[in-house]
């Protein structure tokens, strides 16, 4: 019975502190879960940016990348309401002298424009396409599943089953058995994307072209962490 007792208090004290915990014997679990998808729908984040001596001259050169890409989004499928483009910021770009004079290096104009798109084998031909257009940055990729809800309910049935297995064996290791479920709570949620073990966060272009290659197979990761508290049956 101490044995059992001493379980909770060991497993408790540091991943719940504070939260009310049954007087009785008890063990303190977690459980993780995964399901990995194949992804129907990427969001990507672009961008274009130019320096000049002259700040309209920057702006113009932005805006001319921008609208080309425009135009050439709906024959890769892209409506007006998957596209949405920010203002476009222009400053200037200054330092200092070593006798604290002030420098200009001419002005930057930026503009980014995200969008999604649902025909994935098209990714790498649009990105190509993006960049001759006059667009300088890939700022970021992912990719998501349109059955996300459902994907999501599906790891966290595995998570459950996995912090029931493991309160289980706690318990029979030291002479018990599991109780009812005291109480529970959902940690956190997440998803990621990769090809293969690789997580795709961001991708950087200083080239003119995008290799299709890397845009193979793409995999979607939803996860589900729960912990749970259960009492201890002698």
């Amino acid at each position: 019975m101490r044995a059992l007792l001493l379980i909770g208090l060991l497993l408790s004290v540091p991943c719940w502190a504070g939260t009310a915990l049954p007087d009785a014997p008890h063990v303190v679990t977690s459980g993780e879960g995964k399901v990995t998808a194949k992804p129907d729908l990427a969001r990507v984040t672009i961008s274009a940016q130019y320096r000049n001596a002259n700040g309209a001259t920057a702006k113009q050169s932005v805006d001319r990348s921008i609208e080309a890409f425009l135009k050439i989004a709906p024959g890769f499928g892209l409506t007006p309401d998957d596209i949405t483009a920010s203002d476009v910021s222009v400053s200037e770009d200054i330092d200092y002298d070593s006798r604290d004079r002030r420098v200009s290096n001419g002005f930057v104009a930026n503009r980014e424009v995200k969008f999604k798109l649902r025909d994935l084998e098209r990714l790498g031909a649009l990105l190509d396409a993006a960049l001759a257009a006059g667009l300088t940055e890939i700022d970021n990729v992912s990719f998501e599943s349109s059955h996300e809800d459902q994907l999501r309910l599906e790891a966290r049935g595995k998570a459950i089953a996995d912090a029931r297995e493991k309160a289980s064996g706690l318990a029979t290791a030291f002479g018990g058995s599991l109780g009812p479920v005291y109480s529970i709570n959902s940690v956190r949620s997440g998803v990621g994307d990769g090809y293969g073990a690789t997580t795709l966060d961001r991708i950087e272009v200083t080239g003119s072209r995008i290799q299709r290659s890397a845009y193979l197979q793409p995999t979607v990761e939803y996860t589900e962490n729960v912990s749970a508290v259960f009492e201890l049956k002698r």
